[in-house]
């Protein structure tokens, strides 16, 4: 058994393991942060997920939201006892996004490049007139 020994370093990289810790087990920890952009014609959503294979991330569209869930995966070939600082995220996650507006689910469609997921969504209903002015009789 290798016994390492007592600095502030280690403590306070103890402490910084058992926060982040508390943080993975109320699943607030390592979502995928995202963006929401809508124009007249369709619901944009992009989010960062590094690191992981496309045949790992699964989406769901609801007419109301998004559920991005995955796994990133630690390579085989690490060994525990070879590690010696690790702040990568490792395990699952699963983010649901409201949309701003309803959306036609059935027509959604994803690309993955570079790390980064685009969900294009057509909006249910187009823009809506900026009114009808009518006379009274």
């Amino acid at each position: 058994m290798h016994l390492i020994p007592f600095s502030p370093f280690n403590e306070l990289e103890r402490l910084r393991r058992d926060v982040d810790d508390v943080f993975k087990s109320f699943d607030l920890y390592e979502r995928p942060r995202v963006d929401v952009f809508e124009d007249e014609k369709e619901v944009k959503v992009v989010a960062e997920i590094p690191g992981i294979s496309k045949d790992d991330i699964d989406i769901t569209v609801y007419d109301d939201s998004v559920r991005i869930t995955g796994e990133v995966k630690r390579s085989s070939e690490l060994k525990e006892e070879n590690i010696r600082r690790s702040e990568r995220f490792y395990g699952k996650f699963t983010r649901t996004v409201p949309l701003p507006s309803e959306v036609k689910s059935d027509e959604a469609r994803a690309d993955y490049k570079d790390g980064v997921l685009t969900i294009t969504i057509p909006k249910r209903f187009e823009a809506k007139s900026s009114g009808k002015k009518i006379k009274l009789s």
